[in-house]
């Protein structure tokens, strides 16, 4: 193992184990049945995405988080500032901050230091979260693992969850997810290139971005879910990555793509950011 990585969870499937076992100390759950019918979507059972933090930010909006480490999570740029304004500093904005990881009834957890990526607010759509105290690690909360390789090709589906409004437009009670497909990045850059900047919020588009589609039942991420991943499970050792993060979650079915972070293509970043740290 590279040492770069020895500060982060060694996450992998048991699949024939319900619900966990421990393996490198840390595992990930199989996917979470589907129990009923973001805007669609399905409720998540307990524990289904313990990576998944709820953010809330001033005047009580929520946002999404991913946890990578038991001190560590992903979030957007764009969640950090919500409601503040660019010049203000992330020390101001840290104290505004509620985090939640687990069940509905945790407290929230304080956070020690933000860092944006370098490349916000043109070409990533990223932030890290340190939390002050490492959280304990169990069935609700466990972090996902980071991308070794490639999970980012045209129709490969992933799953994501989150807090974000539903077909009501009201935020929900319990997580909830959908499974979504990549989607090719060309029709996706002309699909938003076509756009009338000025009628609608654009997405961050890069070279560190790709873009998903609806699912075949016109299920979609909606305003709150940005800042959660989009997992996938790699197929030979069953192991649960976030190969995105979602960046644009304002879609709602009335646009077509998805804008997600590429996590592979800023790993080098977030390995030196947690090094320093």
């Amino acid at each position: 193992m590279p040492p770069w990585l020895w500060g982060f969870p060694l996450c992998r499937v048991e699949v024939l184990t319900l619900p966990w076992s421990w393996q490198g100390g840390t595992c990930l759950r199989n996917p979470p049945r589907q129990m009923q019918r973001i805007i669609g979507g399905l409720l998540a059972r307990k524990g289904s995405f313990p990576w998944q933090g709820r953010l809330v930010t001033r005047h009580n909006l929520t946002v999404g988080a991913t946890l990578i480490s038991d001190q560590w999570l992903l979030t957007t740029g764009r969640n950090v500032y919500l409601n503040h304004s660019d010049g203000t500093k992330l020390e101001e904005i840290a104290s505004t901050l509620q985090l939640f990881l687990g069940g509905r009834d945790q407290p929230a957890l304080p956070i020690e230091h933000m860092v944006l990526h370098p490349g916000y607010p043109k070409a990533v759509d990223l932030a890290l979260l340190k939390l002050k105290e490492k959280v304990f690690l169990g069935e609700e909360i466990m972090p996902i693992c980071l991308p070794q390789k490639d999970y980012v090709q045209p129709g490969r589906v992933g799953y994501v969850s989150g807090w974000g409004r539903g077909a009501t437009f009201a935020f929900p009670s319990m997580l909830k997810y959908v499974m979504l497909p990549v989607a090719e990045g060309e029709k996706c850059q002309q699909y938003y290139g076509a756009r009338n900047a000025s009628s609608w919020v654009q997405p961050i588009l890069s070279n560190d971005t790709f873009c998903v589609g609806m699912s075949e039942l016109q299920e979609d991420t909606c305003y709150g879910d940005a800042g959660g991943a989009f997992a996938v499970q790699d197929p030979d050792d069953g192991t649960w990555y976030a190969a995105g993060i979602l960046s644009y979650d304002k879609t709602c079915t009335a646009s077509k793509y998805g804008v997600y972070v590429d996590v592979q293509r800023v790993l080098a970043w977030i390995k030196d950011t947690v090094a320093a740290a």
